[in-house]
């Protein structure tokens, strides 16, 4: 994930929760170069065999 800030390629994430839905998951997550937080939404997709 590229930071936004600096444009850094490594981050860490510090915190994960899903919506009531259980179908996004929203991460909060921390550049290792410049500090700077921002926050991802990942949203799940099911396929079919």
């Amino acid at each position: 994930m590229k930071c936004p800030n600096c444009g850094h390629l490594e981050n860490k994430v510090v915190d994960s929760r899903l919506n009531k839905e259980c179908t996004i998951i929203r991460r909060r997550r921390s550049c290792e170069s410049c500090g700077q937080r921002f926050t991802t939404y990942e949203r799940l997709e099911v396929t079919m065999p």
